[in-house]
């Protein structure tokens, strides 16, 4: 899909290309992996470029090519290399959409937290070794299906640090470890449905503090009142 492109010309193009991606992503993108549906709300960047050289990228050959799935000791990433340069995007949180699922639940099943465990739900939908079935697995963009799928907009999607970096002798002032290449999608609530998303309230003060939202719009998300200028 050619959604997954980045412009690695320079790193402010490289930035945009991101913003661009995990905009798609939260609004209109779902997993099929045969006849399961996931949704993607919560996800990071990564990249080694010419323009962007991040050493904690994986730099693995498969990070070379766009749109594969690849596997590996911290959970999967999509990938959106060029051939060129390196690229995934690790996913961290996915919903299971659909399976019994109804509109008092926004059609959302269950969420699968850490980019392990989500690893593990994703694969599991594959068909046994013994089956003679062929494995689809693809991306899905909602708004070509709106008659047979449901897939509501994100009430907002916060940027910020990806999580369990550690420092490197390379990233000596540790910017690409602090850059901003996580991505959350905050859902709606639902009667029958309640996301999760840890440590929400330090992200919300985080993102009023640097006046990414403003305190209402902070509130609104949370459901009730905090004190933001409190750390």
């Amino acid at each position: 899909m050619t959604f997954l492109n980045v412009n690695f010309e320079t790193q402010k193009t490289t930035l945009q290309s991101f913003d661009r991606i995990a905009k798609k992503i939260s609004k209109d993108i779902a997993i099929k992996i045969n006849e399961a549906y996931y949704r993607i709300f919560d996800f990071e960047f990564y990249t080694f470029s010419t323009h962007f050289p991040d050493p904690h990228t994986y730099k693995n050959e498969l990070q070379l090519e766009n749109g594969k799935l690849y596997l590996h000791g911290s959970g999967v990433d999509i990938t959106f290399g060029d051939g060129i340069n390196h690229g995934g995007i690790l996913l961290r949180s996915i919903i299971k959409l659909y399976d019994g699922s109804e509109k008092e639940s926004g059609f959302m099943k269950q969420q699968f937290d850490g980019p392990q465990n989500v690893a593990t739900e994703l694969f599991s939908n594959l068909n046994s070794l013994n089956s003679s079935k062929k494995n689809e697995i693809s991306f899905i963009e909602m708004s070509e299906h709106h008659q047979d799928l449901h897939f509501y907009s994100p009430e907002a999607i916060i940027k910020t640090k990806r999580v369990g970096l550690t420092s490197k002798p390379i990233d000596k002032d540790g910017e690409y470890q602090n850059s901003q290449l996580r991505y959350i999608v905050v859902l709606p609530k639902f009667p029958n449905f309640k996301q999760t998303i840890k440590g929400i309230e330090s992200l919300l003060r985080e993102q009023v503090n640097t006046k990414v939202i403003d305190k209402e719009k902070a509130i609104e998300i949370l459901g009730y009142k905090i004190n933001f200028d409190t750390p």
